[in-house]
């Protein structure tokens, strides 16, 4: 992380804690990472990852696209200034509220998640349908060697078709197909399980030769993704049967770049001792919900480890932000840093307990800016009538 422990300080000074605080430069260098690696490849940031506006419109400054799946994303990523003709639009709702606007807007790009959701819009959309091209998203029935909650391409899973539900639908697609979108999950480290999509696919794309795009997802791990493996399997893959390539990159872009700042209310001694921040699972719900482990630091402090849990201030047992670690002697007051936080972070935070969600913040070089203040009270009740 390229935060110097002075500038955290200030942040946590400035606007107080939890707080979120994002380099827009450490972004910029993983995106760059991507570009190099893949130089031909299109990139669809997944805006669920993170959705702050000031990171979409820096995404929009590098050119970049969006993946979207729900009104509010597709929204966000427009406003940001993403073009529409760079908007994916995808995931197994598509109402025809969503869609509506998508086509309103110009969006152009689909990734079709179901036989059901194609027959939605050849019944409601079938004049616009001619101006979209459409990607049928293929389940491959594997393990994706992640959490469960994460294994998007496993055969129990809600997302795709199974590929001859695909093969139907490419069918009927005839010029509209654009190729085949494949998610297998997300936090992958293996890069095996590229090998067992692209044996699903290939025969979708023998047997449907006008198609010329492979969307592969995204989904890599941070850490422990070998980027450069991937890019061997998934470019010779292409390479064979002249497919462009889409990317939708999330959590690689922006995890390392975040981090949530917090600060220790008390800490209580016994079988294990516990430190009770002010941050927990509404603010960062990764580690209660998929048990994910960030590395957490205390600002500037170092010397002999201590075993401790690092808690958050609810009334939950899983209300935790790490088990188990190592850390320093944890005094009240000290600030916590708590890493690889950029993603699923306040994108997945909540007013649980009516907990008030945290500022965000942006650094740049030198230029420091506030770019979503901390909720208030006034904020949770703001759109209540009683």
């Amino acid at each position: 992380m390229t935060f110097s422990p002075e500038i955290l300080h200030q942040l946590a000074e400035t606007y107080g804690t939890p707080m979120y605080c994002y380099d827009l430069k450490k972004v910029s260098s993983q995106v760059e990472n991507l570009q190099d690696a893949l130089p031909n490849a299109q990139l669809r940031y997944a805006v669920k990852a993170n959705p702050n506006g000031a990171l979409l419109k820096h995404f929009a400054s590098l050119g970049l696209g969006a993946e979207v799946i729900t009104l509010g994303e597709l929204e966000r990523a427009y406003r940001a200034g993403i073009a529409s003709k760079k908007l994916l639009l995808g995931g197994p709702g598509q109402d025809v509220t969503l869609i509506s606007r998508a086509l309103e807007l110009g969006v152009n790009h689909v990734s079709l998640d179901s036989v059901s959701q194609w027959k939605s819009w050849q019944e409601s959309f079938k004049s616009e349908i001619e101006s979209i091209t459409f990607f049928p998203r293929v389940n491959p029935a594997l393990d994706p060697r992640t959490h469960e909650h994460l294994a998007t391409g496993a055969a129990t899973s809600k997302f795709g078709m199974t590929p001859q539900e695909a093969a139907e639908v490419a069918t009927d697609l005839g010029s509209q197909l654009g190729g085949f979108h494949v998610h297998a999950g997300s936090q992958i480290s293996s890069s095996d399980v590229y090998d067992e999509i692209l044996t699903v696919l290939e025969p979708l794309y023998k047997r449907f030769e006008t198609a010329h795009t492979l969307d592969i997802g995204g989904g890599f791990a941070v850490p422990g993704f070998d980027l450069n493996l991937f890019v061997k399997k998934v470019t010779r893959f292409a390479e064979r049967f002249d497919l462009d390539l889409i990317i939708e990159p999330g959590r690689y872009l922006v995890a390392d770049a975040g981090v949530l700042i917090s600060r220790v209310l008390h800490v209580k001694e016994g079988a294990l001792r516990h430190v009770i921040a002010n941050a927990g699972m509404a603010d960062l719900l990764r580690p209660a919900l998929y048990g994910a482990q960030h590395p957490i630091r205390v600002l500037g402090k170092e010397g002999t480890q201590i075993t401790l849990d690092v808690n958050g201030p609810l009334c939950e047992n899983a209300d935790r932000l790490g088990r188990d670690l190592q850390l320093p002697n944890v005094e009240q007051g000290d600030l916590l840093v708590v890493e690889q936080a950029g993603a699923y972070g306040m994108a997945m935070a909540s007013n649980y307990a009516s907990s008030l969600r945290p500022a965000e913040v942006v650094v740049e070089g030198d230029d420091i800016r506030l770019v979503r203040r901390r909720e208030t009270v006034e904020d949770l009740i703001r759109l209540e009538d009683v």
